[in-house]
């Protein structure tokens, strides 16, 4: 008999013919918004002090630091080989690939910027003199990193690499992106629920005040620990935070936009502190401070409507 109808069992009781119902079944779950089917978290690096900041270079390698033990990883897109490529990156910590494939990183040890030719595995400082954390390179070859510890965001100008103060700011900065349109710079505000909204004019040079571009959900102690974080083809911001994952809709988004979710780290880790979609589109991946993970996603994740 079919599992969708009820069985019908006759219950033989002395003088009496009654009949039961079986129990229907459960019903099946909803699909799962951001993961593929029957996936699941894999680890890609483990054993780490504070495993942060992400990047992908044109052939599809992938790259990530861990802060204090000062390295830089590449793990081969194909084999999943690990490789060490720096050993002593000054505490790199976010990291992002420019126009000319160089790899620039925060190095807060060593204050300065360091730029990566990932070939050689030579090293060379574009500018120094701060302690930067978390970095965005626009299309142009622009720079804009985060000093929370000066509450500053620097601008690093094209090939020049000239730098002037890109932001002075009232609260601590920390994961920085960019519009899909490049025409404003995105700032975290580390200990609150807010990601700041910065115009850029022609020149990729910011202008006028902030607004609020994005407001997260946060613990019950109000700290939200907003870190490394992406916008979406979507619109959406995805960020790691003290609660995971988060997926936002921009501030004043209409209400037929995508909605606001939460991914909770796995297995009870601890904040997600950095989080990016590989090139493909096809993984997301993830870093608390012990491990690296990734998910495969479902095909339409976060793809624009």
């Amino acid at each position: 008999m079919s599992p969708r109808h009820a069985c019908w069992l006759l219950l033989l009781i002395p003088g009496r013919l009654l009949a039961a119902v079986a129990p229907a079944p459960a019903p099946a779950p909803p699909p799962d918004l951001v993961f593929a089917p029957d996936s699941a978290w894999e680890v890609v690096s483990t054993g780490h002090q504070f495993a942060e900041g992400m990047a992908w270079d044109k052939n599809g390698q992938f790259y990530f630091t861990d802060v204090p033990r000062n390295e830089l990883y590449r793990i081969d897109g194909v084999t999943g080989v690990k490789t060490l490529l720096d050993g002593a990156t000054g505490r790199a910590n976010g990291i992002a690939f420019g126009p000319d494939g160089r790899l620039y990183g925060c190095s807060s040890g060593d204050r300065c910027i360091y730029a990566w030719d990932t070939t050689t595995g030579q090293k060379v400082k574009v500018t120094e003199g701060t302690q930067s954390n978390d970095i965005v390179i626009l299309r142009d070859g622009t720079i804009f990193y985060t000093e929370p510890g000066t509450r500053l965001v620097w601008r690093l100008a094209p090939k020049t690499f000239e730098r002037e103060l890109g932001v002075k700011l009232e609260w601590g900065p920390n994961g920085i992106a960019a519009s899909l349109d490049q025409k404003t710079l995105l700032v975290a505000e580390f200990g609150s629920d807010l990601v700041h909204g910065f115009a850029l004019d022609a020149n990729s040079k910011v202008t006028g005040p902030d607004r609020p571009a994005y407001q997260l959900a946060v613990p019950s102690d109000g700290q939200g620990r907003l870190d490394g974080m992406m916008v979406l083809p979507d619109g959406r911001l995805l960020i790691g935070t003290a609660l995971g994952t988060q997926a936002a809709p921009p501030v004043g988004a209409p209400a037929s936009a995508p909605k606001h979710m939460v991914i909770p780290s796995p297995s009870n880790r601890s904040r997600n502190n950095y989080v990016r979609i590989s090139p493909d589109r096809k993984w997301i991946y993830t870093a608390y401070a012990l491990d690296m993970l990734r998910r495969e996603l479902r095909p339409d994740f976060g793809q624009a409507r």
